[in-house]
């Protein structure tokens, strides 16, 4: 599937150490400079007047000295800072200075990781971030993460970056994982599977839910089409899970379209369309559709999860598990 979005070409994580990490610090330079380009040609265009998506949301701001007098209720969070390490395939990790004992995380596919860190300060959310990669185009997502035991392999290798930083480090409390673009497929996989899908609390996806037609002509898909994010979706109506999608307007060849694709997991979930732009809402599980049909929509989707997808995730992980 052609997919917009630029990626850092990471070594799956289960091989063997060194040659692993080496290879994948090389992709990752070489592709983030590729991510970097497409956030600077959106700026560029910004600058030259052509209207985004919609206006970019303004950074969170850095909350204010509360009077002595008070209460305590109505302090503003704390605004969250992070150290960055990384695991021993060179994935960026960046762990809250405030971390110590167990840790809610955050797992993001398909990005530049400094990017994604921006995205995480503005939405304010106090959580350890791992940022993995796997190549160009859903599908070497698909082949990255479609193998038995790969989430506990990621959780292994981020569990061994987080332990010198974080005091009294255990497992996550509790996991969530974000894809952007070509990033849904490794969502997709790890969903897929029973065992974790147990393991995963919440499920964000920016501009990326896509599937194959049975029938092009007709843009038909499969019945058992999106079938993880369908019984993922179902947890999520009934509060056991959060599943958020925003997605643009962007039409697509040869498969189906994030438009398309929102769409039937509406009706597969019994849930009412709302609007031309295909969102919806039933419990935690929701739908934003967004206007913009081009590439500087398709990053403007990613440059606004702060607001459209983080908030969501930091208000349900506001309160203990």
């Amino acid at each position: 599937m052609k997919i917009w979005a630029a990626a850092i070409a990471v070594v799956a994580a289960s091989g063997a150490l060194a040659g692993a990490a080496l290879l994948g610090m090389r992709a990752q330079v070489s592709a983030e400079g590729v991510s970097n380009a497409l956030v600077l040609s959106e700026r560029a265009a910004q600058a030259r007047g052509k209207p985004s998506a919609r206006p970019m949301p303004a950074a969170s701001p850095a909350p204010s000295a509360a009077s002595a007098s008070a209460p305590a209720a109505a302090l503003p969070p704390a605004q969250v800072s992070f150290r960055m390490t990384a695991t021993y395939n060179g994935a960026a990790v960046y762990v809250p200075q405030s971390c110590q004992g167990p840790y809610d995380l955050l797992m993001h596919f398909h990005g530049a990781h400094p990017y994604v860190k921006a995205e995480v300060e503005s939405a304010n959310l106090d959580a350890v971030v791992a940022v993995f990669n796997a190549g160009n185009g859903a599908e070497k997502y698909a082949q990255a993460y479609q193998a038995q035991g790969t989430l506990s392999s990621l959780l292994r290798q981020v569990e061994l970056a987080v332990t010198p930083l974080c005091p009294g480090a255990a497992k996550p409390r509790r996991i969530g994982l974000s894809g952007f673009s070509a990033g849904f497929a490794a969502v997709e996989k790890i969903l897929g599977r029973e065992g974790d899908r147990a393991q995963v609390d919440a499920a964000l996806l920016v501009d990326g839910l896509h599937a194959g037609f049975i029938d092009v002509r007709k843009r038909k898909l499969a019945p058992n089409a999106l079938l993880a994010f369908r019984e993922f979706g179902e947890l999520a109506k009934q509060g056991k899970k959060l599943l958020a999608i925003t997605h643009s307007s962007i039409m697509t060849d040869g498969y189906a379209s994030t438009t398309e694709c929102s769409r039937y997991l509406l009706d597969a979930l019994d849930v009412t369309c709302n609007g031309p732009l295909v969102s919806g809402k039933s419990g935690d599980f929701s739908i934003e559709g967004f206007t913009g049909g081009d590439a500087p929509a398709h990053i403007a989707q990613f440059r606004q999860m702060d607001s459209t997808l983080l908030s969501k995730l930091r208000e349900r992980w506001s309160s203990a598990p």
